[in-house]
């Protein structure tokens, strides 16, 4: 896991902006220069530690690499065979000579979460994991092209613009996330996952080189084969060396990774301060990560890690965009505390969800097929606590239910519902399958994950200098659960059905039978308190002013702060949208 940056076009004899990335890698930093080429590079060490410096650079040819390749002994074999010669034992060097071997073709062979730039003598290949677990961001002017594993190394070339992009940030309002290719900069892009990036004679050309929908395909699957697949994913996913723990809730992803793993691991779960507690409607998982330890044989590792104003306007440098999600904020302070005690690399369960049916919402759509009439029942008034959450959830199912597939699902996904284009712009690229509940899963795949979860996990975990490896999301696994009907996934009772049964025997049923709690964070409580006077402010902000109608901030605030309604994670990205602007000038 590492930062990368470079530039083309440019003959400019300059340092590049590795400074502002430096916390991906701080083992180790490179730089190599070419002909109208820079790339460098920040090392976070995690295999061969002293061979797998970067750059790796042999005679005109350059790469910067950021993640893991896990089939990388496969292929090492197989170029081996193929009469290619090695002289580390890193994945870096199996990439470079697979690039250098096959060119782009090599990256629809690989198994693993990356992002690189490779420099061939003559044009730069960028390439993205099909998952999009390791981000990768572009941007151009006239002759130049630089790319970065984090926008701050973009802003801080002197050719590129700092502005915002007012209809990326309709998105994040709306959703909490924005899709791909557009960021909350004018002109820095996303590469998308599953694709390639050709930068030759100062032309751009973009291919995918990975699809869903080409293994969609409803089949039969076994809970057994889902239990070995899995189960090789973990093995795969252990490969380091240097010390590999996890990241463990007590729910059924990260359970399930715990069980898998071959031997006993310092697992680490967040603990949140009594005084953050006290406004909130969720209950420490504490106890349940401690159960699932104990099972099998793990050192539970609780983290307490202060959270501060201050704490909060880091997160949003790291995170570069405005993601108002209080689980990054958890995932940073839990990452903070991990590293603290010294571990590197951690596992986590990221993806189960979208993968296997997870998510309420999936639910919500059987729901409203099987009892159309429910979109009559009438607004249920707000209240505070669990009653509160209930009101919410089931006035935003009604005021949605009667619109049409796909439109009621995207408006269920929702925070603010003022911009009609942003449904437009999702309902262009919303997949087209007869089933409704795949196609839902196959969206969340091509964009919820990439674009929220798995991007507020990267951000957050290697702020400082952590590798966070997601064995749900391999090669095969995909597969599989895109073969998978949907009926063996979700039902009106519950989700992840088939999971469950391949998990069966392996965890206690206590877990398997867990109502599913989401990875939160006490952001009433936080609101209410170290966060309550910036939260106060936000009505002051320009830029928020700019997009919302006038008084929707008073009401915000008046419901959170004072009131009986239960906004607080409308308050919450509005304040994270506020303070985005500040940290970045804008």
């Amino acid at each position: 896991m590492c930062g990368i940056f470079g530039e083309v076009g440019s003959s400019e004899e300059v340092a590049p902006p590795l400074a502002g990335i430096a916390h991906r890698g701080p083992d180790d930093s490179g730089v190599w220069r070419g002909r109208g080429v820079l790339f460098g590079h920040c090392r976070l060490a995690i295999i061969d530690l002293e061979g797998g410096k970067q750059p790796w650079v042999e005679g005109e040819r350059a790469l910067t690499y950021n993640g893991e390749i896990y089939n990388f002994r496969q292929l090492r074999e197989e170029l081996r065979r193929e009469g290619v010669r090695f002289r580390s034992r890193s994945d870096t060097e199996v990439l470079f000579r697979m690039l250098e071997r096959y060119g782009e073709e090599a990256v629809g062979r690989l198994d693993g979460m990356f992002a690189f730039g490779f420099w061939d003598g003559r044009r730069l290949i960028l390439a993205r994991d099909r998952f999009g677990v390791k981000p990768l961001y572009w941007t151009r002017r006239g002759e130049r092209l630089a790319f970065a594993s984090e926008i701050k190394a973009l802003l801080s070339l002197p050719w590129v613009p700092k502005r915002p992009n007012m209809e990326t940030l309709k998105f994040h309002l709306t959703f909490l996330w924005a899709p791909y290719p557009d960021t909350a900069y004018e002109g820095i892009y996303k590469l998308p996952p599953g694709h390639i990036l050709i930068w030759e004679d100062g032309k751009v050309r973009l291919r995918r080189y990975y699809d869903p929908l080409s293994d969609y395909g409803e089949g039969r699957v076994e809970p057994q084969e889902v239990l070995a697949t899995l189960k090789d994913s973990v093995g795969r996913q252990m490969v380091a060396d240097v010390e590999v723990g996890l990241f463990l809730s007590g729910g059924i992803d990260s359970s399930a990774i715990a069980a898998l793993v071959p031997r006993p691991l310092r697992a680490f779960t967040l603990r949140f301060r009594r005084e953050d507690l006290r406004r909130e409607i969720f209950a420490s998982e504490e106890r349940y990560a401690r159960a699932v330890a104990e099972a099998y044989g793990h050192e539970l590792v609780p983290v307490e890690v202060p959270f501060s104003a201050e704490t909060f306007s880091k997160v949003i440098w790291h995170l570069e965009e405005p993601i108002g999600d209080g689980a990054a904020i958890s995932n940073y302070l839990l990452s903070e505390g991990a590293r603290r005690m010294g571990l590197k690399v951690a596992l986590t369960g990221v993806g189960g969800d979208e993968l296997w049916g997870g998510y309420p919402r999936y639910r919500a759509l059987l729901l409203a097929r099987r009892f159309p009439f429910l979109r009559f029942l009438p607004e249920l008034p707000f209240s505070s606590g669990r009653l509160g959450r209930l009101a919410r959830d089931l006035n935003k199912f009604k005021r949605a239910a009667s619109l049409p597939f796909p439109l009621r699902y995207l408006r269920w996904m929702g925070y603010y519902d003022l911009y009609g284009d942003v449904y437009e712009r999702l309902l262009r690229v919303f997949p087209k399958v007869e089933d409704d509940l795949a196609a839902a899963m196959l969206f969340d795949i091509s964009y919820f994950l990439p674009e929220h979860n798995l991007l507020y996990t990267d951000k957050t975990s290697m702020a400082h200098g952590l590798e966070v490896r997601v064995p749900f999301l391999s090669n095969d696994l995909l597969r599989l659960a895109l073969r998978t009907p949907s009926a063996e996934k979700v039902s009106l009772r519950e989700g992840k059905i088939i999971l469950k049964r391949a998990l069966k025997g392996v965890l206690p049923d206590g877990i398997l039978r867990r109502r599913k709690a989401g990875f939160g964070a006490p952001v009433k409580g936080w609101m209410s308190g170290p966060l309550r006077t910036l939260l106060e402010g936000i009505g002051e902000d320009p830029l928020i002013a700019s997009l919302l109608p006038k008084g929707t901030v008073e009401e915000v605030l008046r419901e959170n702060l004072h009131g009986r309604g239960f906004l607080y994670l409308q308050a919450f990205q509005l304040l994270t949208l506020s303070v985005w602007r500040r940290v970045f000038s804008l």
